[in-house]
């Protein structure tokens, strides 16, 4: 067990940080060139065979291979740039720049030092200094370009993201206090706003506020579904709820949010260190390799179980066998071999076959590897209401039942905010949600099924009306009245 924990404190700093690493200049750059030929980084080519063995081959060659790549000046590209503020966290470099029409773009570094993050995560200090090398060398599981691929996966899949580019940042002194922190960096430079109307996107805390609190707030789940498959497409497993933007949709009475994934760190992360292989099958299951046949889905989305519970709660297994289809259908072969193009080149001459090859097979297995997580899900379903009123209905649909969620009980379409029939054979228990509100809970007469209710009518003046024969738990704010109706013997 003590083992267990030291390889989980080893490898936490990592989720954070292993997007990329310092680059690495030989001799010195001006500003007056345009294009420089330099490596991402030569830290992990001369290493020992034990830390081989340990952390894995990994991206190895690609980070130490010199590629070309055009200088970023910061007075001149598109017109010049002014500097906003400083941005990123602990490890990560970042700069908030405004272009001459106003337009908000982010310059961020591809540097990780996961000094300060090992610090953090292991408070003492002969540990961390011990443990350092080994974690800053899991970065070399990272691919150092994979994200300028996932633009084109993303656009042709439905899925709106920025679009990165990769630079060179010289030692410019335009960039003023700035200078010295990103002097000699390679940097991707990407649009900060990059919905289709150029408004700012919002985050995530702040869009499941509205979502919680307003019944006329709600997520277009299917494509929240297209961009969690783009996810397992590549295997990036690092996509908790601070990796995206949501951008906002009117229609009618209701305020519509789709999302926007950003920070693409972790795209076809790949590791065959015992290290890692170790914690993969203990501490870390979603620390899965980008492989062949992407089968691990329900581990690779360890971390995301409870947010894709929430986000994907209308979509059935109708929905999301249609979804995989297109998704499947968008992504021709000519789209993945153009996307891993734009590799650099001298890079792409390495792996990057390697890369469309695993991508179309990954792609050919989505629909059963997609199902059999979707089942997954299906098992437990959850279904959150707001602090406003609704009124939840169960009824009767064959074999199955139909769970349906209005604004105030009526059947009008433009009132009705869920709706979702459960099978009876992947659906074990439905728990419903109230939250705060005056919410009512009604039970057809001729419900049957060998699914379990969980009814939870939060803060409020709740009614209860259970009459089917289904097995229904009740919990309820001891604080607010609530009103059981039972069926009558």
């Amino acid at each position: 067990m003590k083992f267990n924990i030291l390889i989980h404190s080893l490898l936490r700093p990592l989720l954070p940080v292993c997007a990329g690493v310092s680059c690495f200049i030989s001799g010195s750059h001006t500003q007056a060139q345009d294009s420089v030929i330099v490596a991402a980084s030569t830290k992990y080519i001369n290493c020992s065979p034990v830390r081989v063995l340990f952390i894995g081959k990994n991206y190895r060659r690609e980070w130490s291979t010199p590629v070309k790549m055009p200088v970023f000046h910061l007075k001149k590209h598109q017109g010049g740039f002014k500097i906003k503020e400083l941005g990123g966290g602990q490890q990560t470099k970042s700069l908030r720049l405004l272009d001459k029409n106003g337009q908000e773009w982010v310059l961020r570094s591809t540097d990780k030092d996961v000094a300060k993050a090992m610090e953090v995560a292991i408070k003492n200090k002969f540990v961390s200094r011990m443990v350092k090398n080994p974690v800053q060398d899991l970065i070399s599981a990272s691919h150092p370009y994979g994200s300028l691929t996932v633009s084109d996966l993303a656009r042709a899949a439905g899925v709106i993201v920025a679009r990165p580019k990769l630079f060179f940042v010289p030692d410019d002194p335009d960039f003023g206090e700035y200078r010295s922190l990103f002097a000699n960096t390679v940097c991707f430079l990407e649009d900060r706003e990059p919905t289709p109307d150029q408004s700012e996107p919002e985050s995530t805390e702040d869009v499941m506020e509205k979502v919680f609190k307003k019944n006329d707030h709600q997520l277009l789940q299917q494509n929240v579904l297209r961009a969690r498959l783009l996810d397992m497409l590549i295997a990036d497993w690092d996509r908790h709820q601070d990796q995206w933007k949501w951008g906002v949709q009117k229609k009618g009475e209701t305020t519509y949010y789709y999302p926007i994934p950003k920070d693409r760190d972790f795209a076809y992360f790949k590791s065959n260190g015992l290290l890692v292989l170790f914690a993969s099958m203990t501490v870390l299951p979603h620390m899965h390799s980008f492989t062949n046949d992407g089968s691990a889905l329900k581990k690779l989305s360890n971390k995301t179980w409870e947010m894709d519970a929430q986000w994907l709660n209308q979509l059935d297994e109708k929905d999301w066998k249609n979804a995989i289809i297109q998704f499947q259908n968008k992504l021709t072969d000519s789209v993945i071999e153009m996307a891993v193009k734009k590799i650099p080149a001298e890079v792409y001459a390495i792996s990057g076959k390697k890369l469309e090859r695993k991508l179309k097979n990954r792609r050919n297995g989505l629909l059963e590897h997609a199902m059999n997580y979707y089942r997954f899900l299906a098992t437990n379903a959850f279904i959150i209401g707001s602090d406003e009123q609704e009124f939840f209905t169960i009824e009767k649909a064959g074999d199955n039942i139909t769970v349906t969620a209005s604004r105030n009980g009526s059947e009008d379409k433009n009132k009705i905010i869920y709706q979702r029939t459960f099978n009876q054979r992947h659906t074990k228990k439905i728990v419903i949600m109230g939250l705060d509100g005056n919410d009512h809970f009604d039970i057809n007469e001729n419900v049957s099924s060998s699914i379990k209710l969980q009814l939870e009518g939060g803060d409020g003046n709740d009614v209860y009306s259970v009459k089917g024969k289904i097995k229904t738990k009740i919990e309820d704010d001891h604080n607010s009245p609530a009103k059981i109706v039972l069926a009558q013997k």
